[in-house]
């Protein structure tokens, strides 16, 4: 539960102060141009690879991508470039 109030209060935070969320280290930060270029700063090892899925670990859970023709075009140091037809993006929480 304390990660969780941490996660509200930056989220406060960056509201109040009008600043991006991703100057935080170790937070997660997903951009996604159209639907055909996802990508993503602060993940971890990559769980799940396939044409029609992608999971990849980040501080705080799983960040899960689905789509068809989904390719990992680039990957560096915590940043990870995701192309192909994203259908959808969801977070799963990790377990406490």
């Amino acid at each position: 539960m304390r990660n969780k109030d941490k996660a509200d209060f930056k989220e406060r935070l960056c509201h109040s102060l009008d600043i991006q969320p991703d100057i935080f280290p170790r937070q997660t930060f997903v951009e996604l141009r159209g639907r055909n270029s996802l990508t993503v700063k602060g993940c971890g090892r990559v769980s799940k690879y396939t044409e029609t899925e992608i999971r990849l670990l980040c501080a705080d859970g799983e960040l899960c991508v689905k789509g068809r023709r989904l390719c990992c075009t680039a990957y560096h140091k915590g940043a990870a470039v995701i192309d192909g037809y994203v259908c959808g993006i969801w977070f799963e929480e990790g377990q406490e």
